[in-house]
């Protein structure tokens, strides 16, 4: 039996809270308890109601919405914590993580992203969406998808990419698989125990497994990324996939460990500047794109910084 989501809805623009309460009664485990305009109202109603969730705005009247999450941590523990705001500060961003933030999305990204927020939540991950450090910086909002997955075990990234790819399978989309051998293996498995007729989609050349050290023997010049080669291999996979699935138009995705495996390497700065080169192309071709990366890697502060920035959505899982 499906377990129901608990969720506490706060925000002070009534007709937006009416937007978000739409959205989550799509899902068929949410249970919206109630609704709040400020930050004692939430409280309050935290307080009676024990939500599993409580989604709310950080600009809120009498207190701010990072404020009241903190003082409602103490009265529902358990619970998860969802912020949707207009605020793209990134010292707000890390303020509200720090203080028990689970989920943080931009507010005109509110159809494409609660609900994918919200799941990987519920999945107990934590996820920054919107890319708000692009945002921050002047970027316009990115037309495409660029995910980087900070994954704390094989397990958790196996399922990930799993989900990835049968969707966009699903969506008759082609996609590029760049991962280790290793997990090349563990993701067939798991791609046939999700009922996907792996056999077809390669012969259709839907799926199509690549090889990493291939692929960076081809685009890397002296340790670093070179733009035209680059450029040349990935128009060239782009286009043949594309006319093995739906002709010229066809759409193609992309996912995989090649710029984490130059990560892995200990060569940062070309790590970012090869996940720079699969923006710049994701958005040129309005694609989506999922990078992995172990949970290690964070430890690295100012250099995450610099490699979420080059992302338009970040989960920590």
């Amino acid at each position: 039996m499906t377990s129901v989501h608990r969720v506490l809805v706060v925000e002070d623009h009534e007709p937006f809270r009416r937007v978000l309460c739409e959205l989550l009664r799509q899902r068929d485990d949410v249970l919206i308890v109630g609704e709040a305009a400020d930050g004692l109202g939430a409280i309050r109603q935290a307080e009676e109601l024990r939500p599993d969730m409580v989604m709310l705005d950080i600009g809120l009247p009498l207190m701010s919405g990072i404020e009241a999450a903190e003082r409602m941590r103490t009265v529902v523990p358990d619970a998860r914590f969802m912020f949707v705001t207009n605020e793209t500060s990134l010292e707000v961003v890390e303020l509200a993580f720090r203080r028990g933030a689970h989920g943080y999305v931009y507010k005109p990204r509110t159809h494409r992203d609660v609900l994918p927020v919200f799941e990987a939540i519920m999945r107990g991950g934590r996820f920054v969406s919107g890319g708000l450090e692009r945002i921050a910086r002047g970027d316009s909002l990115a037309s495409h998808h660029h995910q980087v997955l900070f994954y704390s075990s094989d397990a958790v990234l196996v399922g990930s990419l799993t989900r990835f790819i049968a969707n966009v399978l699903h969506a008759g989309t082609a996609v590029l698989v760049l991962v280790t051998d290793m997990h090349q293996q563990h993701l067939e498995r798991s791609l046939k125990a999700s009922r996907v007729d792996l056999p077809l989609a390669i012969r259709q050349g839907q799926y199509v497994p690549l090889n990493i050290g291939d692929m960076l023997a081809k685009v890397m010049v002296n340790g670093r990324p070179d733009q035209t080669r680059f450029l040349e291999a990935v128009e060239d996979l782009l286009i043949a996939a594309a006319q093995r699935t739906a002709g010229r138009y066809g759409k193609v995705a992309a996912v995989g460990e090649c710029s984490p495996t130059v990560w892995a390497r200990g060569d940062v700065d070309a790590a970012i500047q090869l996940e720079h080169l699969w923006d710049g192309i994701a958005k040129s071709h309005q694609m989506d794109v999922l990078c992995a990366y172990p949970l290690s890697a964070r430890e690295d502060s100012h250099a995450v910084r610099s490699l979420c920035a080059e992302h338009t959505d970040v989960e920590i899982s």
